[in-house]
């Protein structure tokens, strides 16, 4: 047993310090830990770390090979350097004290961070002069990225510090922090020491959920400004990029609609200005477009495609022509939608969106043709067929019944023909068959059996 546990051991789950304090706490040893380890500190699944035949050794030496080349992937490698002292020559005082400082590697995109934002971000976290970090995002959470608010104290101080003092997203900077401003003085025995922490960060993603509120407890000049326009459109549109990623289309909504109305009273200086607060106000009416689309509002999306043509001149816009498609489409309007889809086609030929949007209209057509000839098809199969009527009379005794009927046919005064006496019966309904073919010919009985007579008689017609 002493053998067992002469190297430290790792905890699985990591240790709650106020509930440690607080309460009790009871620690379960698996006491096969030594060959599972490495796995929990991948926290990937098993084909990334496959079951060999060699000592643990060997086994823990691959699985921080696996962390090192991970970690230079993900550009979260440790740096060269000589010592931390030579590193923090080279960085600046992200507080007065010095006990966070940051090298910038690369600039991020938009404003600086604010301090109670959404964060998405990977790091790395090394001791002096190590190559493996003692503490990453590459070894939790399935290698995902760690998403979490600022402001919280969920983070460690020096990383929050450091966090709100660049520009996101897409940023990826070193702090080096001292242990009074990360676990403190005394670390977390036995896997963190009271010593320096150098982080390496990538940040992915920045949602100012907070961005609405604060606009709106501005005065009104100070709305009005560009510069506040613009940082809070463009946190109003990540955030509600994010809500669109996860299904909320109606909340994703509600800030393109904010959108729009900030930009509206939005007070430029200058062309360049202009033309962001346009091109902004663009893509908040396409993304509605988008949003309406989820949520099947079409006359929703023909209203914003109306108003966008104050904005821009429609038809030179691939995605709202698209969008002018797609709506006429759910209203079943299938020309109207061939029309503009062919409109965006024209501007973007290889736009596969859109060559699926237009053959699937021509499959419904097609489908549409077959059906409603079926139930033509059907409904003819449904008529009485018309019999062929045999009569028991010779082909002389026909023709010459319609040689007649045609004859009083022709006349424009009234006529009567008598028939004589002692027709069969076949021959007496030869007589009203051929008679009833023609307008105005009407065939008259009169009396019963031998003195039966017949007539045929020309109407006048009025």
């Amino acid at each position: 047993m002493d053998e067992l546990f002469k190297d430290s051991v790792q905890l699985s789950k990591g240790i709650n310090i106020k509930e440690l304090i607080s309460r009790p706490t009871e620690f379960h040893i698996d006491l096969d830990f030594k060959k599972k380890s490495m796995g929990m500190m991948m926290g990937c699944d098993d084909d990334l770390l496959p079951d060999m035949d060699e000592d643990e050794d060997s086994d823990t030496e691959d699985a921080f090979k696996i962390i090192e080349r991970t970690a230079e992937k993900m550009m979260l490698s440790c740096p060269e350097y000589h010592s931390f002292k030579d590193l923090a020559s080279k960085m600046v005082d992200c507080i007065p004290s010095g006990e966070v400082k940051m090298l910038v590697i690369e600039e991020g995109d938009g404003p600086l961070v604010p301090v109670d934002a959404m964060v998405t971000i990977h790091h790395a976290a090394y001791f002096e002069n190590a190559k493996i970090p003692f503490d990453s995002t590459l070894t939790t959470n399935n290698q995902a990225p760690l998403r979490m608010r600022l402001g919280c104290k969920k983070f460690i101080p020096g990383l929050e510090i450091g966090l709100t003092m660049v520009k996101g997203p897409k940023a990826r900077f070193l702090l080096l922090v001292e242990p009074s401003m990360a676990w403190g003085p005394q670390g977390v025995f036995p896997r963190i020491r009271p010593e320096p922490a150098l982080f390496v960060i990538v940040l992915y993603q920045v949602e100012d959920t907070q961005a609405a509120a604060r606009f709106n407890d501005l005065p009104s000049e100070e709305q009005k400004k560009f510069e506040v326009t613009m940082n809070t459109v463009t946190s109003l549109h990540s955030h509600a990029k994010h809500l669109f990623s996860k299904g909320k289309y109606a909340a994703a909504v509600k800030d393109y609609q904010q959108s729009i109305s900030i930009l509206n009273i939005s007070q430029t200086e200058d062309e360049r200005e202009q033309r962001e607060i346009k091109k902004l106000k663009v893509n908040s009416c396409v993304n509605l477009c988008v949003c309406y689309y989820k949520l099947n509002k079409p006359k929703y999306i023909l209203d914003i495609c109306n108003n966008l043509d104050y904005i821009i001149d429609i038809e030179t816009h691939c995605k709202a022509l698209f969008y002018y498609g797609r709506a006429y489409e759910m209203l079943g309007k299938q020309d109207e939608a061939v029309k503009y889809y062919k409109k965006a086609l024209k501007l973007e030929p290889k736009n596969k969106d859109i060559g699926n949007a237009l053959a699937n209209i021509d499959k419904y057509n097609l489908k549409s043709a077959e059906k409603e000839k079926e139930l033509w098809q059907n409904a003819f199969k449904s008529l009485p067929e018309e019999k062929k009527v045999v009569y028991d009379v010779d082909e002389d005794f026909q023709d010459g019944v319609l040689e007649m009927c045609q004859g009083l046919a022709g006349r424009d005064e009234y006529s009567k023909f008598d028939l004589p006496n002692g027709l069969s019966k076949g021959e007496v309904d030869c007589i009203k068959d051929l008679c009833s073919k023609f307008e105005g010919l009407a065939v008259l009985e009169d009396g019963e059996g031998r003195r039966k007579r017949i007539s045929i008689v020309r109407k006048l017609l009025g």
